[in-house]
């Protein structure tokens, strides 16, 4: 049985990002990325399990299911890019455990990274590992498949060669150029900051995206515009010259804020202002925006001025630094103990005799135990859920009884005995029955061991039918509360998303009504000295700002006009209508979210398989 776990950092970009979305550097010739990799990582480990099924544990979604084959892996959405990896490997008898440091939506190319290391310790598994631009390219291929929509390449570089570099976008071949220099130094003008916020790439990435390739001219000059920042950012630390390099950050942000709306929040800028104003050079969203982290970079001396002001705005400073190395990879071979097999390998037993150990070590003269070992499995049908266990326990040999006394076994770990085919010739063994009688009592005790087992053995399952979740193996109560609120909170976003939908429409009808009307009142020669199609504009958008962000009703000023004031108090119905119908959701989903059952699974005798049953001379084992 082999295990590998790849270990890769995620990244900070500083300059150049959306530029590595294929074919958009093709239009700005001399276009590159500057990044670097930092202290927080993506991890996943992959084990063969020796069976045809697919386990697959995202910690950080407390998340825990086994399937049976790709098929129905497919059709969890909670597993999808395990599936858009394994749906090209085409690898089963796996379970695949992943993990991550960096906030989800923190903008730092966490998923990025963690499908770099889910490919490549796949890769290794399969006996032909990837390793540099070869990886990059595959990963970024099914990430593609993912994602639905381009994905760039920047995220994958810091993952596999770790450091600070610049990505050469060339027509042909993507080049990195690592810049020379310490990541300690960086570090000493580098600091992260989280706004709270997360942040969805493909949203805002997409949308620049298609406006380049629609041929507007605003996106155009603006790309223009962040490739040269980026290239006055490789060479200010290529230089070591960190003031020119916080210009240069300054000029991306400036340049990026500027080439579609949402890139920056309320959020964002009362950071950077916060910051700057205690002595950063200037700070920068990273990723697409529209949340998630923000990069500064300052004069060592004004850092605890920059912490304590950042201190006083939403989010919290992240403890991450650069670092020079990229993935690791860790490959592991399972060793077979003496005596039992490892636990979770079925192994069949002899079963035309019962063998007979001796422990060396301990005081006292040599009694009989039977040692016995199986493997639970345990099933819960309606949530999938399956555990195998693997179990260990001796229990004294009661000789004036010829009989097993499983009521006072105990838990034990065969790999602590020094186990002997031969007795200690320094040890005694005390009065025994006739080796027949003792066999015939151990071999008539089988039965009991799966009973005491099938007694012992519970799996507890919390069960929410609202929401058709059930916990995972060994999720306590309170998690399992924690992630079905996380569902509800999931759930009324997607309900928020189509509120906003029908919302937006009603508050463009309105809009649109209003902009006639002015209109025809022009064509009339009508024109009040007032424009009162400026006030509705205003109460149009505040209310789409409201409604997105999920801030309460918008306040403007007094209308200018019977008219005005109309379509002002149906804008203001609008946003009342949303604010109730949007609580009324939350009250529900809220209410659902507490809805817990409790589900025992007992194994019953067949589900308990016996792999080792010895006779075990030793002092003491229970």
């Amino acid at each position: 049985m082999n295990k590998v776990t790849v270990r890769a950092p995620v990244r900070a970009d500083l300059a150049g990002g959306t530029l590595d979305l294929w074919p958009l550097y093709l239009f700005h010739p001399g276009a590159r990325t500057v990044n670097v990799a930092i202290s927080y990582y993506a991890e996943s480990e992959v084990t063969e399990t020796g069976d045809s099924g697919i386990e697959v544990h995202l910690t950080d979604q407390q998340y825990e299911q086994r399937y049976e084959s790709l098929h129905e892996i497919a059709a969890d959405p909670k597993a999808a890019l395990v599936y858009r990896v394994l749906e090209h490997f085409h690898l089963s008898g796996i379970r695949i455990t992943t993990r991550t440091d960096a906030p989800r939506g923190s903008g730092l190319g966490g998923s990025s990274a963690l499908t770099v290391t889910l490919v490549r310790a796949l890769t290794e598994l399969s006996g032909n590992p990837i390793e540099g631009d070869d990886l990059v390219e595959l990963v970024r291929d099914l990430e593609t498949r993912l994602i639905g929509v381009p994905a760039g390449i920047q995220d994958y570089y810091p993952a596999v060669y770790g450091g600070i570099a610049a990505l050469h976008l060339n027509p042909g071949a993507v080049i990195r150029q690592e810049i020379p220099l310490a990541v300690d130094r960086l570090a000493e003008h580098m600091l992260l900051h989280y706004t709270g916020v997360a942040h969805f790439s493909g949203t805002n990435n997409w949308e620049m995206y298609k406006r380049q390739i629609d041929g507007k001219r605003k996106v155009h000059k603006g790309f223009e515009r962040i490739a040269q920042s980026a290239a006055e950012m490789e060479k200010a630390l290529t230089n070591a010259d960190f003031r020119a390099a916080g210009e240069a950050l300054a000029q991306e942000w400036k340049h990026r804020k500027a080439l579609i709306s949402g890139i920056s929040t309320p959020e964002i800028d009362a950071a950077i202002e916060a910051a700057t104003n205690a002595g950063a050079w200037a700070g920068k969203v990273c990723g697409a925006g529209g949340g998630g982290c923000i990069v500064f970079l300052l004069p060592p001396d004004r850092r605890p001025d920059v912490r304590a002001a950042l201190g006083g705005v939403a989010g919290r400073i992240l403890e991450a630094t650069p670092v020079a190395h990229g993935l690791t990879v860790d490959r592991t071979h399972a060793v077979q103990a003496m005596g039992f097999a490892a636990r979770g390998r079925h192994l069949p037993r002899r079963s035309e005799s019962i063998d007979q150990l001796y422990v060396y070590g301990g005081r006292g003269p040599y009694k009989p135990y039977v040692l016995a070992e199986a493997i639970v499995t345990l099933n819960e049908p309606r949530s999938g859920a399956h555990q195998s266990l693997g179990r260990a326990y001796a229990a004294p040999i009661d000789v004036a009884e010829a009989s097993v006394t499983w009521g006072d076994a105990r838990s034990i770990n065969p790999d602590k005995l020094d186990l002997h085919a031969e007795p200690d010739p320094n040890r005694r063994i005390s009065p025994k029955i006739p080796a027949d009688a003792m066999v015939q009592a151990a071999a008539q005790a089988e039965e009991g061991f799966k009973q005491f087992v099938a007694e012992r053995e519970k799996l507890q399952i919390y069960h929410n039918p609202a929401f058709a979740l059930f916990s995972q193996p060994h999720e306590t109560r309170s998690a399992f509360v924690q992630r079905c609120f996380e569902e509800a909170n999931r759930r009324l976003e997607e309900e928020a998303e189509r509120l906003e939908s029908t919302f937006r429409r009603r508050i463009d009808q309105v809009k649109e009504r209003s902009q006639r009307d002015f209109r025809e009142m022009e064509a009339n020669g009508e024109r009040p000295a007032e424009a009162p199609v400026d006030n509705v504009s205003v109460a149009w958008g505040q209310t789409l700002y409201n409604i997105t962000s999920g801030k309460p009703a918008a306040v403007v000023e007094a209308p200018h006009s019977a008219r005005e004031g109309d379509y002002m108090e149906k804008i203001a119905q609008i946003q009342r209508a949303w604010d109730k119908e949007l609580q009324g959701k939350r009250d529900d989903l809220n209410a659902k979210s507490k809805e817990i059952e409790e589900i025992v699974v007992t194994p019953s005798p067949k589900n308990i398989e016996v792999t080792k049953y010895l006779i075990v001379w030793a002092a003491r084992l229970t």
